[in-house]
């Protein structure tokens, strides 16, 4: 009974030796919150709900499109993906919890590589609705500087004062809109737009626990 709890012991410690060693990453993502035209309703959609990270992440043309940015097999990171909801969001406060998305791999380049282009490829599919917002935004604001401009310019000709004071009540409400359109553009690029909160890094994980293979 002693010898073979000797033999077994070494054995045990012997395979955890021999065990190969495997790298996880972890990237962790804000998912936004979008908000109603006036930029004071929020609005409930894909990018506020956590388990759209999951779906996302473990979809197989997801995993192919990851896999071969990283130039590994799908069959190499598919078994090792994994999604979790950060805790600390209250709900009652509509706050958007953030989610992070982790791969296990044999490779710490694999490991790596792929949950940063898993995290892109999610950020890339809930970014429609704020990509759209601040695209209308930006160009309601290059609208508005235009036809500010236009109006310097006519202010600083001969017209006369009644057309000047017309011209002047224009600028006001198009700098006042500019604002206002400029306000809401930050919020839809801070606030709303989905972003990679912390990219991942890989590290190494053991395997095998060497004590209790032993054991």
């Amino acid at each position: 009974l002693a010898a073979g709890l000797v033999v077994g012991a070494v054995i045990g410690y012997a395979i955890s030796l021999g065990g190969s060693q495997r790298f996880k990453a972890t990237a962790t993502l804000y998912l936004g919150q979008p908000y109603s035209a006036s930029g004071n309703v929020q609005l409930q959609a894909a990018q506020t709900n956590p388990s759209t990270v999951r779906q996302i992440a473990h979809a197989e043309t997801i995993v192919d499109q990851a896999a071969t940015k990283c130039k590994a097999k799908p069959a190499d990171i598919r078994g090792g993906i994994s999604t979790q909801t950060v805790s600390g969001n209250i709900s009652k406060n509509g706050q958007t919890p953030l989610v992070t998305i982790s791969v296990e791999a044999k490779k710490r380049r694999v490991a790596g590589c792929a949950a940063n282009e898993l995290a892109k490829l999610v950020i890339a599919k809930t970014s429609a609705f704020a990509n759209q917002k601040i695209a209308n935004f930006s160009g309601q604001i290059t609208n508005a500087e235009k036809q500010i401009g236009l109006i310097n310019q006519a202010l600083q000709s001969g017209l006369s004062s009644t057309d000047k004071l017309v011209l002047q009540l224009r600028l006001a409400t198009l700098e006042d809109t500019k604002l206002s359109t400029s306000q809401l553009l930050l919020q839809a690029k801070e606030v709303e737009a989905p972003s990679i909160l912390t990219g991942a890094a890989a590290q190494r994980i053991t395997a095998r626990s060497r004590r209790n293979t032993a054991v």
